[in-house]
Order: C-alpha cells, then structure tokens, then sequence
C-alpha cells in the first residue's frame, strides 16, 4: 500500500495560524524547521503576531521577597511562574519601572543599581551595560554620593527599534550641576552613546524618585525634581517642556505619571498613613497631546470613604498602590484597574468609589513592597538585544582582527585602552572578548605572583605588590595564618582570622564575604555560624579548608562553598559539619549535605568543576592511604576516594598543571614527593623534590608547591620565608626571595594570580558589615 503524502497547507495560512499562538511556544517552533525560523524571526511576522495579540493581556507578578520568582495571570486562569531569580536576574528587589512597551518591560534591581530589559513572554532578560555612567564612575570619588538616574523605555515606529534612554545629572561640583542624556538601542547598540540633540536646560529627577520614565504619544516623560516633566521624542531625539494642570491640588511632589489606555496621566502619589486618614486620590488624563494641552479628571474619591469588600482596609494599607489599566465591565461602564504592594489587584468604579478585590493570590503575597510588584503585558516575540553576532566595527574582519590583537594584552593595559573609543571598551566587556583573553593572555605564561602586605589585622588596607624582582614583599606577623587560593579564571579567595573575600588582583575587584553576618535564602540573619569555634582566629581554632572556590560550566557562573565546623570534640572524635553554597554574584547561601568525613585545615584544591579537600586524620584511623573529599560542583554531591600510599608527616592537596595532586613531606630525608592522579583511581609519583639544600631557618618542612612552570618544568615553592624555582631534573633550587635570618617572627604570603577581566557583578549597597579597601600596587 502506497504511503500518502503530507497535504501541504498554503504558507500564508500558515503564517496566518502560527500568528495566534504564545510567543514561547514559538520561540520552540523555530526549531522545527528553517521556513519556520526564518518567518518567525522576521520583523513583518513579528508585528503581526503583536498586533493580533496586544489586546490578549496578562498580568506580571513579583512577590516582594528577594528570591520570589514572577509569575503571570490572566481574569479566570491560574497564577502560574514564568520566570526564576538567578542567572538573568541577579537576587534583591527586582521591580519594573515602565509598562510594557511593545511587550517589553524595564526592570531595576535596588542592591545591584542594574537595570534589564525583560520580554515576560519569551523569559529573555537582557542587563544593560555601565550601570554607572562611565562620566559619573570617572568622578564618583569628586563628587558627595552617586548621580541621580532616571531610565525610560521607548519605541521609534520609523526605525522599528526599541530605545533606553537615561538621563542623569553630576552634583557637587563647583560649577552647576552637569546634565547628560545617553541612548541605547536595543538589537543593535554596544554601548551607550549621547543623543542626537542638545538637551534644553538642566534636568535633575527628583531625589527618592523610582518610578522610570513614561512612554505615550512617541515621547518619554521625565519627572523633575521641580514638579515639571522633560519630554524626549523616541523619533528624533528632541526634548520639550511641560507642567501638570494647574487645577491638581497640593504640592506636584505628590504626583506621579503614568499611561492609561493610550494617554497620559497623572495621579496623586499617597502614602500608607494618608490613605487611614482618608487623603483624596486623584487621576487626571491629558486629552489632546497638541498644543492645547488639554487635562481632564476622571477620577477622585477620599481613600476613607472607598468602599468595599471585606478585607479591603487591609489592602490598603500597602505600601505602594497605583493605577494600572482601564476596563469596561458589561454595561460599558469605565473602571480603574489598581495594583499594590502586597500583590492583590482592585478594580474601583470611579462613578459610585466602590472597590473589589480582583485578585489576592495568597501562596505568593507574603509582604508589602515600597516598590511596584506588577504590571501588565503583551504577547510579543520582541529580542532584547540580539547583537551576540553582529561585529562591533563596521568591517567583521577589523572588528575579529583587532579582538585577536587585544585579547593577548595584559588586563591592565586593556583596562586603559577602554578608553580609547566606546567601540574597543564595548567589545573589551563582551562576554566572548573576556573568555578569549583568560586563554590567549595565559597561554605558556610562566607563574605570576604578588604579595599580601600592610594592614590586615583590621582589614583596613590589602595591598598587593606585584614587582618582584624589584620590590621588597611586604611581610606579616608569623602568627598571622593567611591562606590564599590558586586563581580560578583569574579569581582568588583569601581568608585569615575572621574574615573571607573573593578578589581579582589584577582588576581589583573584592568582595567581602563576612563569617559572622551570613544570610540564608529567607534573608535573616543566621547567628549561628558565629558560634562555631573555627571560626575564632585564635591558633588552632582557624580552619584553612572553610572556603572554596570552583566554576560550573552549565551555568558559566563562579561558585563558592564555604564550610564550618558546629562541633568538634578530638577526644570523642564526635564532629558536626555544616556546608553551603552560593554564586558569587549572588547575596545568600544555600544549605547543602555536608562531607561524609570530617575537612582537614588545609585549603582545597579545584580542578574542572570540582573541588578537593584531605579528609581530618585526627577523627579517624591511621593509614597509609589518605581520604580523599570531593564534590561536584554541578551535582552539589560529595564523594570519597582513596589517596597515593604515603606515609607521611605533611600531607597537602594542591592543583598543577590541571590535575590533582598530593604533595607529601618526609621530614627525616627532607624528600618532598608529588603524587598526580588521572581520574581519581590510579596515583603515580610526578615530582621528587630533594630539599635537603634548604636551610633550616628557611623551614623547608612547610615547604608548599604553588604551580609549575610550563616553559620548563620547575616547581615553585614557597615556605613562606623563601620562595625559590626547583629543577627536578637538575635539582637546582633558584631562589627568588628570602627573608633574612635577622628578621625573626615574620614572613611572607604570596599569591598566584592570572591574567583575567572577569569581574563577577555585585550589588552597589552591599549589605556586608565591613567595608573593603584595597590597593594595587605594581
């Protein structure tokens, strides 16, 4: 029997049917087949499929915890998540900022200073670069606090393109305040660039001002801190002034700006407290946009006298409560659709000021936000900036040759050519550039080292002196333990007495990672790991091995695990471990199972995705094999494998050349061997190192292999009285620095470090109890 062929549907009628569906389920039907990519992506099926949906509306939520994920809701359907906190969207207080337009939403996270551009319907969220204006970061040290930004999101009809456009003003200079308005084109920009037109007068926004720019009528609508609006046309980047109707009662600092069914508003802004008194609310709309101006009240009523539901006084009093949409009910009757800070959504008929609780979504609203935690939103296949292919330069093949040249400059120097043009300074911040240069700039680079010096008791100073051929190290108290990790794409972790931190000396990047003030998921503070004695700085209390420093690929995201002991007791050899994990650019930590074995104090070595620890020979038996820890990083699991038959007074886990290796001492012949092993089950000895030349008051018993020389071979060990190159073919030891046998109780902490740009992102208001400052010194 013959097979009958696939009937063949028309391709306009195809396009006709595939314009109806969600734009997710599109996003996957690109990858049925290249007719079907190709139509989606293109800009006249994309308009199509927006404007036969754009009156399909949903309803986007953030419950005003950290970790809250979004969800979305339509009248009758269920609250369902459309979009997790994490990778895309960093922890903190995430809120929109505009409404959507075009079916994209402009977020602002408070602790980070970032702002996104985040389509709901896909999940694609896309971080908007500088989040201090490059003009602002050169003079944040001249000027009293940070400059006053206010963002906006716009779309040019003519161009097809959505524009962020910024504008912010530098205070505290001796001349007048400096006004600046910056663009960035999405899909096509790489930077922020000014705009087309001089700006007419100062702007300055006004001072606890979070609420974004409004989008109506081709313009942006600015707030000023003097009560009057900046206008900035989309189109061609023109400006214009106008004020709020005269016949508003109050002061215009109680007012706020939004857009209703296509016009522009304003509203009275009311506080928590005004709303129990009975303050009145106000909404007027502007009518004709043209010359005239016209204004029109379409709603007032006294908060007091509102009537409703039970259960709606408490509503009311959120924080933060304003208008969100206009709707007809059956008789045509024209409502206010209103949102506030704890989730639930009012409709108030402005006619009769009676209100009903449309929504009240219990199991995602538990708090109040000053901040908006909704808003709604179009259907739309819209990309956030789709530039990942597009070349920099005006020629691909400059814009690869110059990548090429660049990427094998040292970071510093990079640091300064990002001055050079805002063509070199985007492409040096792509994602692509930085992991291209972490490879070319480190390919065959001898190890490279500086030293930890100045004040750390206090943290008041970390300075780093990366000279060493010419510079003295700088040395610190004997009794003073500093451990400090091999680089991880060119970051470090360094920790002594009570204090941990993430850094990259080369960028200077550091990150306080305090002991004592951790918080977990539900944003308390967790008291209880300041308890535990390892984290005491007295002698033996100290606990090297507490803090680790790995990557995980699947998410291209640094990781941190940082361990503690709640109990440890070496007669009864009863233990308690505690265990957790974080991103770096993350501000909590997650609880996970600890080790099977109790952690030795020694730091742990990483190797490609996962991390390494010497089990505590104290709490169990002795034996020629050691116990080797290690856990997955991707898997968040931990496993035990057998160690290299030494036995040996000083055992130590290190990384070399990529591979795990044991460094084991024999104190009696003064012989350092070094185990390597592939795939964790068969050891072979890589390295005999004689250190019988070693003088004794050089401690070559505490001698610690760092890395090794791909150039030629040789190991370079530290004591921390002497650092030195050893020839294991040769036997040679080339000493580089030693302290003098006249300077007693001191040493020396070296640390490794590469070549790197990475700059993991942080939140500007840290809410680490200790303040950081650190210098690079070269």
């Amino acid at each position: 029997m013959k097979r009958s062929s696939a009937c063949s549907l028309p391709e306009d009628l195809v396009e006709d049917i595939l314009s109806c569906l969600p734009a997710k389920s599109l996003r996957r039907f690109q990858c049925v087949s290249r007719s079907f990519q190709t139509m989606i992506a293109s800009r006249a099926f994309q308009d199509t499929h927006f404007q036969r949906n754009r009156g399909n509306r949903s309803l986007f939520i953030r419950p005003p915890r950290f970790l809250e994920p979004f969800y979305a809701w339509q009248p009758g359907g269920p609250v369902e998540k459309i979009m997790g906190i994490g990778h895309q969207l960093p922890q903190g207080s995430i809120f929109p900022i505009s409404k959507s337009c075009r079916g994209l939403v402009l977020l602002s996270c408070l602790e980070y200073q970032t702002h996104t551009v985040w389509n709901p319907s896909t999940g694609e969220a896309f971080t908007l670069p500088d989040r201090i204006p490059l003009r602002a970061a050169r003079c944040v040290f001249s000027f009293p606090r940070y400059p006053l930004v206010s963002y906006g999101l716009g779309y040019c009809s003519a161009t097809q393109r959505h524009k962020v456009v910024r504008m912010y003003c530098l205070r505290g200079s001796v001349v007048p305040a400096a006004t600046f308005c910056e663009v960035f084109v999405l899909n096509e920009s790489a930077c922020w660039r000014p705009a087309a037109t001089k700006q007419l007068e100062h702007y300055c926004p006004p001072e606890n001002w979070r609420q974004g720019a409004v989008f109506c009528n081709g313009n942006l609508h600015f707030l000023r801190e003097d009560g009057g609006v900046t206008t900035f046309n989309v189109k061609d980047e023109t400006f214009g002034l106008f004020k709020f109707p005269t016949e508003l009662h109050g002061s215009t600092s109680n007012f706020e700006l939004t857009e209703l069914d296509g016009y522009l508003c304003v509203y009275t802004c009311t506080l928590q407290w005004e709303r129990t008194f009975g303050y009145p609310f106000e909404l007027w709309l502007l009518r004709d946009y043209g010359a005239s101006g016209k204004w029109e009240k379409i709603l007032g009523f006294d908060w007091g006298t509102l009537r409703g539901e039970q259960g709606m006084q408490a509503t009311l009093k959120s924080y933060w409560i304003a208008p969100l949409d206009v709707c007809f009910d059956n008789w045509g009757q024209k409502k206010i659709v209103f949102g506030t800070g704890s989730c639930n959504v009012l409709i108030i008929d402005p006619s009769i000021s009676v209100a009903e609780i449309l929504l009240s979504p219990v199991d995602t609203t538990k708090g109040n936000n000053r901040f908006p935690t909704m808003g709604l939103f179009e259907e739309s296949l819209t990309r956030v900036n789709d530039t990942s292919t597009k070349p920099i330069f005006s020629s691909p093949s400059t814009s690869q040759a110059w990548s090429d040249v660049l990427s094998r400059l040292p970071a510093r120097t990079l640091g300064r050519l990002k001055q050079v043009c805002k063509g070199w300074s985007a492409m040096i911040q792509t994602e692509s550039f930085v992991a291209s240069h972490l490879c070319r700039a480190n390919l065959n680079m001898s190890p490279q080292m500086m030293f930890i010096g100045g004040k750390p008791y206090g943290f008041e100073h970390m300075q780093y002196f990366i000279d060493t051929q010419h510079a003295t190290p700088p040395l610190v108290d004997d009794c003073l333990r500093v451990v400090c990790s091999n680089p991880c794409h060119g970051l470090n972790t360094v920790s002594f007495c009570k204090y941990d931190f993430v850094c990259n000396p080369i960028t200077g990047y550091s990150k306080v990672l305090p002991l004592d003030d951790s918080m977990d998921r539900k944003g308390s503070l967790n008291n209880a790991i300041n308890e535990a004695s390892s984290w005491h700085c007295n002698g033996e209390d100290f606990f090297a091995g507490r803090l680790g420093l790995g990557y995980e690929p699947k998410t291209s995201r640094h990781v941190l695990v940082r361990l503690a002991y709640k109990e440890r007791n070496l007669t009864t050899r009863i233990y308690k471990l505690v265990c957790k994990m974080r991103y770096i650019d993350d501000m909590f930590w997650d609880e996970i199972d600890p080790p099977p074995r109790p952690i030795a104090s020694m730091p742990p070595a990483y190797v490609k995705s996962k991390l390494y620890w010497m089990t505590d020979i104290d709490f169990i038996e002795r034996s020629p094999c050691y116990e080797i820890i290690v856990l997955d990083i991707g898997t968040r699991k931990f496993g035990v494998f057998q160690g290299p038959l030494c036995n040996s007074e000083r055992v130590l886990i290190i990384e070399l050349h990529e591979r795990v290796c044991v460094a084991c001492f024999h104190q009696s012949t003064n012989i350092m061997e070094i185990w390597e092993t592939k795939d964790n089950v068969l050891w072979s000895v890589k390295y005999h190192l004689e250190l019988g030349r070693l003088s004794p008051e050089y401690l070559p018993e505490l001698a610690t292999p760092l890395a090794v020389d791909p150039k030629d071979g040789r190991v370079l060990l530290s004591t921390g009285r002497a650092l030195g190159y050893y020839d294991p073919n040769t036997t040679e030891l080339q000493m580089i620095f030693q302290v003098g046998k006249h300077v007693k109780g001191k040493k020396f902490v070296p640390i490794l470090f590469k070549e790197s740009l990475v700059n993991p992102r942080d939140p500007i208001f840290s809410m680490d109890p200790y303040k950081v400052s650190v210098s690079f010194m070269g």
